[in-house]
C-alpha cells in the first residue's frame, strides 16, 4: 500500500511540474536538449568574454564614470561622489515582466519583439532621496511599427493591432524645445505617476545599497 502512495504521489508531482513548466512557456513547441521550460538554453552570440567584460569596465571607469561621480558630487554638495554602476532585477521579476509584456502584447494581437532597456536618472526631487540624480534603466516591450524595427511601445495604449510608440506618449510631457529628440524633457514628474505605463525600473541599484 506505502509502494503505491508513494509511486501515485510521485506521478503527481511529474505532472504538475509538466503542468508548470507549460504554463511558463505556452509557446514552446519542444524542448531544449537540456529539458528546460525555454525553447534554446545555448550560450548566446551575444555573450562576450572577460578580456571584453574587463576592457569596457575598464574603459567606463576612466571615462564617463569620472564625469558622473563628479555631477553626483556637485549635486550632494560633496556628501556623495559615487555614480550608479549596476542595478539588479531578480530573475523572478524579470520572469513576471517578460510574462507581463507577453500577456499584454498576445491581448491586443501585436508582436512582441524584445525589450529595449534605456538610460535614465532618477531626478533631484524624487520621493527615495538616496536615488536622487542617480542613473537607472527603464526597460519597455518593443515592436515593429510600419518600416521601424523594434520601437519601444505601449500595450497598455495600443489598439488590436494597433501599436501605440512610447515616445508618442512621452511627448505629452515634453517641453516644446524638445518634442522631436528621442526621449522627452519631463515638465512633472507628479502627471507622469498619474497614467500607468508598462516600463520596468525600480531595481536596487548600487550605490546606494537598498
Amino acid at each position: 500500500m506505502k509502494t503505491k502512495t508513494f509511486y501515485y504521489l510521485f506521478i503527481c508531482s511529474i505532472s504538475l511540474s509538466i503542468i508548470s513548466c507549460n504554463t511558463e512557456s505556452k509557446t514552446m513547441k519542444t524542448k531544449s536538449k537540456d529539458d528546460t521550460c525555454y525553447p534554446n538554453s545555448d550560450r548566446p552570440s551575444q555573450a562576450i568574454t572577460y578580456p571584453e567584460m574587463a576592457s569596457m569596465f575598464k574603459e567606463y571607469d576612466n571615462g564617463q564614470k569620472i564625469v558622473l561621480d563628479k555631477y553626483i558630487a556637485s549635486k550632494t554638495e560633496g556628501r556623495d561622489s559615487v555614480a550608479t554602476i549596476s542595478e539588479f532585477f531578480s530573475i523572478d521579476e524579470l520572469k513576471q515582466y517578460i510574462a507581463y509584456i507577453e500577456k499584454l502584447s498576445k491581448e491586443k494581437d501585436i508582436n512582441l519583439t524584445g525589450v529595449k532597456i534605456f538610460t535614465a536618472a532618477y531626478p533631484s526631487d524624487y520621493k527615495i532621496e538616496k536615488y536622487q540624480n542617480r542613473v537607472s534603466f527603464i526597460l519597455m516591450p518593443t515592436t515593429n511599427i510600419g518600416d521601424q524595427k523594434n520601437i519601444a511601445y505601449e500595450p497598455l495604449k495600443s489598439g488590436k493591432g494597433k501599436p501605440v510608440s512610447m515616445q508618442s506618449i512621452l511627448n505629452k510631457y515634453a517641453d516644446e524645445t524638445t518634442r522631436n529628440v528621442n526621449r522627452a524633457s519631463v515638465l512633472s514628474l507628479n502627471l507622469m505617476q498619474e497614467e500607468p505605463s508598462s516600463g520596468l525600473n525600480r531595481g536596487s541599484i548600487n550605490p546606494p545599497q537598498d
